[in-house]
C-alpha cells in the first residue's frame, strides 16, 4: 500500500506523513480527499458527537455515496447488511472490524463500533482533509491544518489538545507500549508520538481504561506483522481492558485469521495480515451452510443442495441413481451411471461427451459405429422455404454373423424394413419401434441402445447408449469414454481440430458441400430477435430451468435458425422445443410454454400432452403385454389419447368396449370373428416378381460401359449378384449399409480396391492420408498437440503423449477450462482460478483471480492475480509483478529459485519449477499451462483437469453444479463476499451496440484469418467471445476487450504453425517506437515472436518458450548487448537493474522486509 492515515479514541490522528495530533468537536471534518478541483476519485467525511465519539461516516466513491451510522450502512441511500458488494465497491466483516474496498484498488476503509477509523490507499493520490498529504502537511500549524478541513458551516473553530503529563502515565504507558508495541514495524518510528497520546489519555482521566483505545489501534498495527509478543497485552497485569465478549464457544483473538476456516472452505487463502476479533477454538469451523455463525468440529458440518441442508450422514439422491452421502460439509457420491446421449437437431451434433458443433452437411454420415451396430443420419439442404441443413432421415444398422438387419427411419415418420407390418409398432428379439407420441418415434434395441426421433415439426435424433458399454464407438457422435478431448478423431484415425474437417471424414460416400445457414428476409430476422427473447426472460415459461441449463446458446442458435425459416413458427418452436428437451434430460420439466405462438393442434379425439406415457395407452396393451412400457426415457410432448381412451389401429381413440384386439400381428374388429389365413406366400411372390422387373428393366435401358480409371464393368446378369459398393481412398473404413440391395449396374474397382481423389482404383494400404482437409502422402509427418502422427499405407499412426494443458480467463469473465468447457462467469468476489487444496487442509499452491472494474459501469479492465505458494505471494497487478512473504513464513529470504519471470513481447511469462507456467497480459488475460502430472489433481474456475467435459463445473463441495453461476460462486475464497445471483454482460447492458460488435468482430471469420480457418482453429467460440467484449462499444478505446479478444484468436492460430498480422494503425495498434531512444531503432512490433537478445535476468542467448507470442521486441546492438527487461532498454552488462517490488538501477540500495541493506552491482 502507498500510505495510511487513520482517528481512534477521542479524537486522535495519524496524518499519511506520521504526523500524530489530537482535537476534540462535533463538527464535519472532511477526513480525507482526493484533492482535485472536480471529479476527485474519493472523498470521506467525518463527525463526532459531544462526547467525541464517531456519529457518522460518509463516504463518495467511484459513483456510490455510503453513509455509515453507528451499525447502520446505507450505500446510495437504501439500507444495506454485510457483506454487500456492487460492481465498484465491496463491504465486509474484517475481524472485529467493518471495511469498505473499492475494487478499483484505489482504497481500503476500516472502522468498529469503538471510534477507530483508518483509510490505507493503494495508489498515489494528491490527497487534503485531516489526512494531510505525504510530504509536508500537516506540519508546524496544526491548528491551521485542523481549520482548512473543517467543513464549512455554523460550527465553532477546534484547535489541537495540549497533551497533560503525569509520572504515573509515563511508567504506565512506557511499559505497556515497550513490552508489547515498540518492536512493530508500523510503530517503532512513531512510538514517541503514541506514548504522548496515551500518557495525555491517563493523566487527564488518571484511568488505565482511558488508554484502551490507543493500546488496540498499536495491536492493529503490530498485526501486519503476523503474530508477535502484542497479541497478549491485555493479559498484563496493569492493564484493565476488558477483551470484547464473544458468542457461544467463540474466543477472542489478538491475532486471529482475517480470513476463517469455515465448513464450505476448510483451507482459505489469507489475503492479508491478521486481525483481532471472535473466532473459533482451534479444531472448530465456522458453520457457514446451517444454524451460521455457529463454532462446530469438521466432522458436524452440514452440507447444502438446491437450497436444502442436509446434516452429516444424510444421503440424497444424486444423478442418475447414485448415492450421495453428506460427509464432512462436501457430497461423497457413489459412481452416476448416466446414460450418454448424443442429439442430431438439423446442422446442430452434440457428443455423447457433450461436445457441441455445426456441420452444414449434404450426405449420408456415420454417426455412431461398433462392431455389433451401427447409426447412419443423412443430412440434406432443407426444403424450400427454409435455407441450412435438415434431417432427411436415420438408418440402424444391426450386425450379426448371420445377417444384416436394417431400419430407416423417414422423416415423414415411416419405418422402412421388410419384417414391419404396422408402423405404429413394432417388436421382436433385437428391438422394438413404437410411438411415443404423435411427434415421436421411440426405438429400444436389446443391447440397451435407445432413439428417439422427432418427426414434428422437423426430423431429429436423440439417441441415448447405456454407460461403459460402448466406449470405442466412432463417427460424428464420438466416443462415450468421458474425454471429450478424442471426440473429433476422424474415419483417418487422427484428431482433427475443427468440426468441420471432422465431420468430412465420416462421409458416407462423395457429395457436395452443404451451405450454411442464412436469413431469408429482414422481415424474419425481425420475427426472430422478437420471439426468441421468451427464452431470456427472467419471468417466462423457462425461467425455472436457466440455473439448470443456459439459455443463452439457444436464444442465439434460435435467432440463427428462426430466420432461416418461411415458416417461422416451426422453426422457433423447434428451438424452443430443444432448450425444453435439454432441461429434461437434467431432470427439469417445463410445461405450458407452447401457450400462443406454439400451440400443438391434434386430430380430432386427441389432445396435446406435455409428457405423454405411450405404456398401456393403445387398444393394443389391452391384448397383450406392452413392451413399450419397459423404456425408460427423457418424457416427450405431442398428441395422445385422453385419459380412459385408447387408440386404436387407425391411430382413433376410442373407450375400452370399441377396442380392436390383437392376435400374432393381425387386427380383429370389436364383434367379428375372422378366419386368419397364411398370406406369407402371396406375398413373397409379388415382391419376387416386382424385383424380377426391375432388373429386366435396367438391362434394357443401360449396355454395358466402358470404365476409366482400372475400374471394371458389373452387369448385374448373374443372378446370384450381388451389389457392389465403390469405396474410396476417404470412406473405406466406413461400414457400407447396402449390403442386402439388389445388384446395380456400372463401373466399380476390383474387390480389394478403392478410388483416389483423382478416379483411380487403388490398394487401400497406396491410399494417402487426410487431415484438415489436406492429403498427405505415404511417411508423411504432422503433429497433432505434442503428439507426431505418420501417414502408414493409407492411415495415421500417432504417438500418445501426455500433453500440457491449458486454461485461459480474459475480458468480462470468458473462460475456457482445461477440459475444453467455455462459460461466462464475472462475479464480484475474489475466486479460486486454480488449487490443488481441492476441498483438503493441505495443498502446494493456488492462483487467486479477482476482476479489477474501470470507472464506468464497472467494466472489467484488468485482472489481479495471486500465486500462493510455499511461503510467499507473488502478485501480478497494474502490469508489474511483485513478490511478498507471507506472514506466518519465519523464513527471512524468499526462495527466488522457485520459479522466473520473463517478458516476452506484450506478455509476462511466470514459469514455475512445479511444472506450472503463467501467461499474462497485464489487462485481463490470464492462461496458466500445466504440465501432465497435473491430469486430475487440481479444481478451481479451471475446472478439474481429468479430460472429462461433463464434471467440469465440479464445485469446492464436491457436488457438480447444474450452472456457472452456482459453480463460480463455490470457489470464492471467503464468505464475506456476497454470491453472484445474476450476471449482466456488455451485450445485456448495451443491445444497441450488438450489430456494431458483430460487425467488428467479422475480423475472425473474414480473409483476415482465413490460413487460419484451413489450418482447424474453429473460429465460433472466439466469435462469440468476442462480439460480447465488442458491445462495450460506447467505451472504445478505453476498453480492451475488443482486442483482446481478437488478439486469443491470432494466438491459438500462431499455436498451429499460422501467423497473422492482424493489427493496424485503426485497429488495436502497438507502438513499439514508444521503446526506442530518439534516433535509435532497437524495437520492433512482430505478431509471433521470442525472445532472441541476450537478457540481464538469463545472459544467454535465445531464451525459448512454447508460445509464440505478439509484441514488441529489441534487436540489441553490440555495444549494448543486454535485454533489460525492468527497463526495457538495451544496455551494457554493467548497465543492468533489478526488482525487488520496484526497479531498482544499477548502483541502487534497497532495504529488504528483513531491514538488510542490499547493493545493486
Amino acid at each position: 500500500f502507498v500510505g495510511e492515515a487513520s482517528t481512534w479514541g477521542k479524537g486522535a490522528y495519524k496524518a499519511f506523513n506520521g504526523r500524530i495530533f489530537s482535537f476534540e468537536s462535533s463538527c464535519t471534518y472532511t477526513f480525507c480527499r482526493h484533492c482535485v478541483e472536480s471529479g476527485g476519485d474519493f472523498n470521506i467525511e467525518i463527525k463526532r458527537n459531544n462526547n467525541s465519539d464517531i456519529e457518522k461516516v460518509i463516504v463518495k466513491i467511484d459513483s456510490n455515496d455510503v453513509t455509515i451510522f453507528g451499525d447502520i450502512i446505507l450505500v446510495n441511500e437504501e439500507s444495506v447488511q454485510i457483506p454487500y458488494n456492487n460492481k465498484l465497491i465491496h463491504i465486509k466483516k474484517y475481524g472485529e472490524h467493518n471495511v469498505l474496498n473499492s475494487r478499483r484498488g484505489i482504497m481500503s476503509l476500516m472502522w468498529d463500533k469503538n471510534n477507530k477509523l483508518s483509510l490505507t490507499l493503494h495508489k498515489q493520490y494528491p490527497t487534503c482533509g485531516l489526512c494531510g498529504d505525504f510530504n509536508s502537511t500537516p506540519g508546524d500549524d496544526v491548528n491551521e491544518h485542523i481549520a482548512n478541513s473543517k467543513i464549512p458551516g455554523d460550527c465553532p473553530k477546534a484547535v489541537s489538545k495540549s497533551y497533560d503529563f503525569c509520572e504515573d502515565g509515563v511508567q504506565h504507558c512506557d511499559k505497556i507500549i515497550g513490552t508489547y508495541f515498540e518492536k512493530c514495524r508500523k510503530v517503532t518510528t512513531l512510538s514517541s508520538d503514541y506514548r504522548t497520546i496515551c500518557i495525555d489519555e491517563y493523566c487527564q482521566n488518571r484511568d488505565k481504561n482511558s488508554t484502551c483505545d490507543t493500546y488496540a489501534e498499536l495491536s492493529r498495527l503490530c498485526a501486519s506483522d503476523g503474530p508477535g509478543t502484542y497479541i497478549s497485552w491485555r493479559d498484563d497485569s496493569d492493564v484493565v481492558c476488558e477483551k470484547p465478549r464473544c458468542p457461544e464457544k467463540h474466543i477472542y483473538k489478538e491475532c486471529g485469521p482475517s480470513n476463517p476456516a469455515t465448513c464450505s472452505n476448510v483451507a482459505p487463502f489469507q489475503d492479508s495480515e491478521c486481525v483481532s476479533g471472535c473466532t473459533c477454538p482451534e479444531g472448530y469451523l465456522l458453520d457457514d451452510i446451517g444454524e451460521k455463525g455457529r463454532c462446530i468440529l469438521k466432522a458436524k458440518c452440514p452440507c447444502e443442495s438446491n437450497g436444502k441442508i442436509y446434516q452429516p450422514g444424510e444421503v440424497r439422491e444424486g444423478p442418475c441413481g447414485s448415492q450421495c452421502t453428506c460427509q464432512e460439509a462436501k457430497w461423497s457420491c457413489t459412481e452416476a451411471l448416466c446414460p450418454g446421449r448424443c442429439k442430431v437437431e438439423g446442422s446442430s451434433v452434440t457428443t455423447f461427451d457433450g461436445v457441441k458443433y455445426n456441420h452444414p452437411g449434404n450426405c449420408h454420415f456415420l454417426a455412431i459405429h461398433d462392431k455389433d451396430w451401427s447409426i447412419s443420419v443423412e443430412l440434406h439442404p432443407c426444403p424450400s422455404g427454409q435455407s441450412g441443413t435438415c434431417l432427411n432421415s436415420v438408418t440402424l444398422l444391426l450386425n450379426s454373423s448371420v445377417s444384416v438387419d436394417k431400419y430407416i427411419f423417414n422423416r415423414d415418420g415411416t419405418v422402412t424394413n421388410d419384417k414391419i407390418r404396422d408402423q405404429g409398432h413394432y417388436y421382436s428379439d433385437k428391438m422394438q419401434i413404437f410411438k411415443a407420441s404423435s411427434s415421436y418415434l421411440q426405438v429400444e434395441t436389446n443391447f440397451h441402445v435407445k432413439m428417439q426421433i422427432q418427426i414434428v415439426p422437423v426430423m431429429q435424433l436423440y439417441v441415448s447408449m447405456p454407460p461403459n458399454q460402448f466406449t470405442d464407438t466412432v463417427g460424428l457422435c464420438g466416443s462415450y469414454n468421458n474425454r471429450a478431448e478424442d471426440d473429433f478423431m476422424s474415419s483417418q484415425n487422427i484428431l482433427e481440430k475443427t468440426s468441420q474437417a471432422f465431420a468430412d471424414s465420416w462421409e458416407m460416400m462423395p457429395c457436395p458441400k452443404g451451405n450454411p445457414t442464412s436469413c431469408i428476409s429482414i422481415e424474419k430476422e425481425k420475427y426472430a430477435e422478437k420471439h426468441c427473447g421468451i427464452l431470456l426472460d427472467s419471468s417466462g415459461p423457462f425461467a425455472s430451468c436457466h440455473a439448470i441449463v443456459n439459455p443463452k446458446p439457444y436464444h442465439e442458435e434460435c435467432k440463427k435458425y428462426t430466420c432461416t425459416c418461411e415458416s417461422s413458427e416451426d422453426c422457433l418452436c423447434t428451438i424452443l422445443g430443444n432448450y425444453v428437451k435439454a432441461c429434461a434430460e437434467k431432470q427439469t420439466y417445463i410445461v405450458e410454454w407452447r401457450t400462443g405462438l406454439c400451440d400443438h393442434s391434434c386430430p380430432s379425439g386427441l389432445i396435446f400432452k406435455y409428457s405423454v406415457k405411450a405404456c398401456n395407452s393403445s387398444c393394443r396393451s389391452l391384448s397383450e403385454r406392452d413392451r413399450s412400457c419397459d423404456v425408460e426415457d427423457v418424457p416427450v410432448d405431442g398428441c395422445a389419447c385422453p385419459d380412459g381412451m385408447y387408440q386404436n389401429n387407425e391411430g382413433n381413440c376410442v373407450p375400452k368396449s370399441q377396442c380392436d384386439c390383437y392376435l400374432n400381428d393381425e387386427v380383429m374388429q370389436p364383434g367379428k370373428l375372422i378366419h386368419i389365413d397364411d398370406n406369407k406366400w402371396y406375398e413373397d411372390y409379388i415382391y419376387t416378381c416386382y424385383d424380377f422387373k426391375i432388373k429386366g428393366l435396367n438391362n434394357f435401358l443401360y449396355p454395358a460401359e466402358n470404365c476409366s480409371g482400372g475400374a471394371e464393368f458389373v452387369d448385374c446378369r448373374d443372378p446370384k449378384a450381388q451389389r457392389r459398393v465403390d469405396s474410396t481412398c476417404s470412406t473405406r473404413n466406413i461400414p457400407s449399409f447396402d449390403e442386402n440391395l439388389p445388384c446395380k449396374r456400372g463401373c466399380y474397382c476390383p474387390i480389394g480396391m478403392v478410388r483416389n481423389s483423382e478416379g483411380n482404383c487403388v490398394f487401400p494400404e497406396d491410399c494417402p492420408c487426410s487431415f484438415g482437409g489436406r492429403e498427405y502422402d505415404q511417411g508423411s509427418v504432422t503433429a497433432v498437440g505434442c503428439n507426431k502422427c505418420t501417414c502408414i499405407k493409407g492411415s495415421w499412426s500417432c504417438t500418445h503423449n501426455e500433453c500440457q494443458t491449458t486454461c485461459h480467463i480474459y475480458g468480462e469473465g470468458h473462460v475456457r477450462t482445461f477440459d475444453g468447457k467455455s462459460y461466462s462467469f464475472d462475479g464480484l468476489c475474489q475466486y479460486s482460478f486454480l488449487e490443488d487444496y481441492c476441498g483438503h487442509e493441505n495443498g502446494t499452491f493456488r492462483i487467486l483471480t479477482e476482476s479489477i472494474p474501470c470507472c464506468e459501469n464497472g467494466l472489467t479492465c484488468s485482472r489481479k492475480i495471486i500465486v500462493a505458494f510455499q511461503d510467499q505471494n507473488v502478485v501480478l497487478h497494474d502490469g508489474k509483478v511483485t513478490a511478498a512473504k507471507t506472514t506466518e513464513s519465519k523464513e527471512c529470504d524468499i526462495n527466488g529459485n522457485t520459479y522466473s519471470v520473463h517478458t516476452v513481447g506484450l506478455y509476462l511469462i511466470l514459469k514455475f519449477l512445479s511444472g506450472i507456467t503463467i501467461i499474462w497480459d497485464k489487462n485481463t488475460r490470464v492462461s496458466v499451462i500445466l504440465d501432465p502430472h497435473w491430469n486430475g489433481k487440481v479444481c478451481g474456475l479451471c475446472g478439474n483437469n481429468n479430460g472429462d467435459l461433463k464434471d467440469d463445473f465440479t464445485t469446492r463441495y464436491s457436488s457438480v453444479a447444474t450452472g456457472a453461476l452456482e459453480f463460480g460462486n463455490s470457489w470464492k475464497t471467503s464468505q464475506e463476499c456476497s454470491d453472484t445471483v445474476a450476471q449482466a454482460f456488455p451485450c445485456d447492458s448495451n443491445p444497441y451496440c450488438k450489430t456494431w460488435a458483430m460487425r467488428k468482430c467479422e475480423i475472425i471469420r473474414d480473409s483476415t484469418f482465413r490460413d487460419c480457418h484451413n489450418k482447424v482453429v474453429d473460429p465460433s467460440a472466439y466469435y462469440d467471445a468476442c462480439v460480447e467484449e465488442a458491445c462495450a462499444c460506447d467505451m472504445e478505446g478505453k476498453y480492451l476487450g475488443f482486442c483482446t479478444a481478437v488478439a486469443m484468436y491470432a494466438e491459438a492460430c500462431s499455436a498451429v504453425g499460422v501467423c497473422v498480422t492482424w493489427r493496424k494503425p485503426e485497429l488495436c495498434p502497438v507502438y513499439c517506437d514508444y521503446y526506442n531512444a530518439p534516433g535509435e531503432c532497437s524495437w520492433h512490433y512482430e505478431p509471433c515472436g521470442t525472445v532472441t537478445a541476450k537478457t540481464c535476468k538469463d545472459r544467454v542467448i535465445g531464451q525459448k518458450f512454447s508460445a509464440l507470442l505478439e509484441g514488441c521486441y529489441a534487436k540489441c546492438p553490440d555495444s549494448a548487448p543486454y535485454l533489460d527487461e525492468n527497463t526495457m532498454k538495451c544496455v551494457s552488462l554493467s548497465e543492468c537493474s533489478c526488482f525487488y517490488n520496484d526497479v531498482i538501477p544499477a548502483g541502487g540500495v534497497i532495504q529488504d522486509n528483513c531491514g538488510r541493506t542490499w547493493y545493486i552491482l
